[in-house]
């Protein structure tokens, strides 16, 4: 059961930090260690190709109470946006991977769902609009919710410095009471995890609470 309708909707002021592309070996540490000093639970948008590779990191994030979300298997928009049919087969291949019982590193839940799916690129717009449209149904005939974001850092987008962060979200965190941020913690994103305390620091100190899809999809 999920509560999407109402995500970018609050009483109080709330925020879920997001990444996406993921797990790498050197940035998701990162980004997981800065997490746990600071008592907070973020939603990770993986890639099954990644998961594949870093099945241990996966683990850590889904004991250390993160949201394991979708963001397909492969982020070959070609492949991906093939058909309404093959974002569907990416998002089960994801799941497929999410759980793959490793003897040493599964997360231990052989028909893992998280009901929840970021498309590669975003939802909105985009020479596969119409093949994204139709995805969407078949998303939601089979459960799955799908979220994008109301504020970024443009870590993927050129910004690439701590003070370059906080100025992109300037730009559209104070126009809303709850936030989804859009960061990544690919292996390029070193600068994501380094800044993380600063994003942090600039989200309490406005007041925000930290919150994950836990509290949205039950």
């Amino acid at each position: 059961k999920t509560n999407m309708a109402n995500i970018y909707k609050s009483d109080t002021k709330r925020v879920f930090l997001t990444f996406d592309d993921g797990p790498s070996s050197n940035v998701t540490p990162m980004v997981l260690d800065t997490l746990k000093a600071e008592n907070i639970k973020a939603t990770f948008f993986l890639l099954g190709s990644r998961v594949e590779l870093n099945p241990e990191i996966v683990k850590r994030e889904f004991d250390e109470g993160h949201y394991l979300a979708s963001h397909g298997y492969s982020h070959v928009y070609s492949q991906i946006y093939a058909s309404p049919q093959s974002v569907l087969d990416e998002y089960n291949n994801y799941c497929n991977n999410a759980s793959i019982d490793y003897e040493k590193y599964a997360i231990g839940m052989p028909d893992y769902n998280p009901h929840l799916f970021r498309f590669p690129g975003g939802y909105w717009g985009g020479k596969y609009a119409s093949i994204k449209t139709d995805a969407l149904t078949l998303l939601n005939e089979n459960n799955i919710a799908h979220i994008d974001w109301n504020a970024l850092t443009s870590d993927a987008a050129g910004a690439k410095t701590t003070e370059e962060f906080i100025a992109e979200l300037d730009k559209t965190v104070p126009k809303h009471n709850s936030v989804v941020v859009l960061m990544h913690d690919a292996g390029g994103k070193k600068a994501t995890a380094e800044a993380l305390p600063t994003i942090i620091s600039y989200f309490r100190n406005q007041g925000f609470e930290f919150d994950n899809f836990y509290s949205i999809i039950k």
